[in-house]
């Protein structure tokens, strides 16, 4: 069920992001109105946030899929968009309206009038809502692996990947190091967090998208299929029927 309901909560993110953030607002500015409901509109914010944190904290720890998106239109096979972006940006917003919702800023920050922390909660929130509207997806294409986000974008040729590589990463991992064997052919834009040679796998099981790295690397006769249904169904049955090895093979 909670698989299901991510799936939607990412199918219309931006829809949910938008409701939100007019919440985060309207709670904000009715808190300044009096006391009494300030006082009831405050705890609506909290328990607003903390459900939503809630959410993100399942969302983190729910057993990640081993499947890809098939994009025929675009070529790619593409990693869901993450829910956990999405919740933790949505409880970021009623959280960070509790301080700015207060009718005298200055007393909640020591009375200096001062509006650096107001500033930076909005800097915040305006990270977390470009992040979670964006999403960050690591697409497989017949010319290499793209990965974007709002801060910038990463694609690597597969000619630039080492053979054999990458293994897999911990179960776990939130990230997978790539190894190059001719890393001036990448081409990195903008400011990517986790530099050019990680990409961030949160939202799919680290070892699935592992072995097909690998795969694609070192069977450049499958990559221009890449995007194609057949050659999904194609490559799952090659991964299943894989040997298994250390750091290699399927167990997902």
């Amino acid at each position: 069920m909670l698989a299901a309901f991510s799936a939607v909560t990412v199918r219309y993110r931006r829809p949910i992001l938008t409701i939100a953030l007019v919440l985060a607002v309207v709670l904000a500015v009715g808190r300044r109105l009096s006391d009494q409901l300030g006082s009831i509109l405050g705890i609506a914010t909290i328990l607003a946030g903390m459900l939503a944190l809630s959410l993100a904290i399942l969302a983190l720890l729910r057993p990640r899929q081993a499947v890809f998106l098939v994009k025929p239109e675009v070529r790619a096979f593409a990693t869901e968009p993450s829910a956990f972006q999405v919740y933790i940006a949505v409880a970021y917003m009623f959280l960070a309206s509790l301080p700015l919702g207060a009718r005298d800023l200055d007393e909640i920050y020591g009375g200096h009038p001062s509006m650096v922390l107001p500033l930076l909660l909005l800097v915040g929130v305006g990270v977390h809502v470009a992040g979670g509207w964006r999403g960050v997806s690591v697409e497989l294409r017949p010319d290499g692996i793209c990965q974007r986000d709002f801060t910038g974008s990463l694609m690597v040729p597969w000619e630039a990947l080492a053979p054999g590589r990458p293994s897999q990463p911990a179960v776990r991992a939130s990230t997978m190091a790539l190894t190059y064997a001719q890393p001036d052919l990448v081409r990195r834009r903008g400011i990517l967090p986790h530099g050019r040679r990680r990409l961030r796998i949160d939202n799919i099981h680290p070892w699935f998208i592992a072995d097909t790295i690998r795969h694609y690397v070192d069977h450049p006769q499958h990559r221009a299929a890449i995007g194609e249904p057949a050659e999904y169904q194609r490559l799952l049955h090659a991964l299943t029927s894989s040997p298994t090895g250390p750091g290699h093979g399927h167990a997902y």
